[in-house]
């Protein structure tokens, strides 16, 4: 079945398209086929930042059941990536001017070739397939939910690669299509031997064990492909990861990219970088705020609360004042609502416009808390929402952030804390860099980023 090209093979590919766009643009530009010992060091600098570009992405993994859209724009991020890297090499150790074309061109013409290569291998890849080519025979084995859904899944996304062969299961029901039940368990043998199917699916109760593994014998002595469909398939959010303790399989119920060691360095050094930026920067205007909140009402500029970060850890988080002096037990234990009483003058204009947020950087530089991630809660708050919010306590699995997708969503205030949650959630299982450099753009200038601020 057509469904992947190894990463392997498609960066020699790639690294080809950019040589020969070098060595066609040095030829057309100096006419001449001998190129220069800093062309080489050059190319070979090119090779090394791309294989750098591709150990840490899916650049060079096409799956036809990947989108246009995402598999171009993610040829187009590593193409920048490189064209800084090579401009940047230039500039400094070589002479960039006035011959720049030989740096230009070629990474231009190496993207267009390598996103035309691309789109032609997914469209003609999803058309072979839509037409039966090289589709698998799938014989599926089973009884109840999970069977169904299997069924369904199969025969709604033809563009899988798959098809479905037939249905064996203990008895019939209405839920079959026409034509697929192909009798009890007990005629796997004889279906198998009939040269008809080329991989078997089972969709049986964990409970089932034994039948499960007399199952999987039979397939294995026919020499057929056999794969389980786990039963508690619910469970998991999006993606299940396949991890080894020892020799010992372990499913993973969700992917977490901020598991990854080189995402969370990337995230940190982000936000170090990004935090010391505006502390510098707005440091004078910090001053003038601080005179306003301390002439429009009696108390200390900064308001300290606790609150419930990263794996449960709790930490003290900052905020510029914007309400009166209360005592810490009614702080830590009543909601914000709108209209609140206990909102200063100047506290609603900095908490419209999440200023009184700002020092919240100062948590982030010292890895309290991260620039983008799930807003954190006061430990009251926490121990009543986990209660009767499901995953409320899984937005822990990640730092705490300033902003985050619920609030660049108006998911905040007084507002639906489910919906916040799958906002959370969402964030955690498809982190990105980029996703992050999108919250932070919302947070500036999106609409609903203010909604529900009060």
């Amino acid at each position: 079945m057509i469904q992947k090209h190894k990463s392997a093979t498609v960066f020699i590919f790639d690294l080809l398209i950019l040589y020969v766009c070098f060595l066609g643009v040095f030829v057309q530009q100096v006419e001449s086929i001998t190129i220069p010992l800093k062309g080489g060091i050059l190319m070979l600098f090119a090779a090394i930042v791309w294989f750098i570009i591709v150990v840490n992405s899916s650049i060079a993994t096409i799956d036809i059941n990947f989108g246009i859209f995402k598999v171009l724009k993610e040829t187009f991020i590593g193409y920048s990536i490189l064209s800084v890297s090579v401009v940047g090499i230039v500039a400094i150790f070589g002479e960039f001017a006035p011959n720049n074309k030989l740096i230009l061109w070629p990474l231009l013409f190496g993207l267009l070739l390598s996103c035309t290569f691309r789109i032609m291998f997914l469209v003609c890849g999803k058309y072979l397939v839509k037409k039966g080519y090289q589709q698998k025979q799938i014989l599926l084995v089973g009884d109840g939910r999970v069977e169904k859904k299997v069924m369904e899944q199969l025969l709604a996304s033809p563009n899988l690669g798959y098809r479905l062969h037939g249905v064996v299961a203990d008895s019939y029901h209405e839920t079959l299509p026409k034509g697929f039940y192909l009798g009890k368990i007990e005629r796997l043998s004889e279906i198998t031997r009939s040269g008809m199917v080329d991989e078997v699916i089972i969709a049986l109760p964990l409970r089932l064990e034994k039948l499960i593994i007399e199952t999987v014998e039979i397939c294995e002595m026919e020499g057929i492909r056999v794969r389980i469909v786990p039963d508690f398939f619910r469970i998991i959010r999006n993606r299940a990861i396949l991890e080894q303790l020892g020799d010992i399989p372990l499913i993973g119920i969700r992917t977490e990219p901020l598991n990854l060691l080189k995402n969370r360095a990337l995230k940190r050094m982000f936000d170090i970088g990004f935090s010391l930026i505006v502390l510098v920067l707005l440091l004078p205007s910090f001053f003038v705020l601080a005179l306003l909140i301390k002439l429009t009402s009696p108390g200390h500029v900064f308001f300290k609360q606790e609150r419930v970060g990263i794996n449960n850890a709790k930490f003290d988080i900052y905020k510029f004042r914007s309400m009166k002096v209360q005592d810490k037990k009614e702080s830590d234990s009543v909601w914000t609502i709108e209209g609140d009483s206990r909102v200063t003058m100047i506290g609603k204009f900095i908490r419209r416009h999440n200023i009184d947020e700002l020092p919240q950087f100062w948590n982030v530089l010292i890895g309290n808390m991260s620039i983008v991630g799930p807003r954190p809660e006061r430990e009251h708050f926490v121990e009543q929402f986990k209660n009767n919010t499901p995953h409320y306590k899984s937005r822990h699995l990640v730092k705490s952030g300033i902003t985050g997708w619920a609030q660049v969503n108006g998911w905040r205030g007084d507002t639906s804390i489910e919906k916040r949650v799958e906002c959370d959630m969402y964030y955690i299982e498809n982190w990105s860099f980029e996703l992050d450099m999108k919250i932070i753009w919302l947070t500036l200038f999106g609409r609903k980023t203010q909604k529900n601020a009060y």
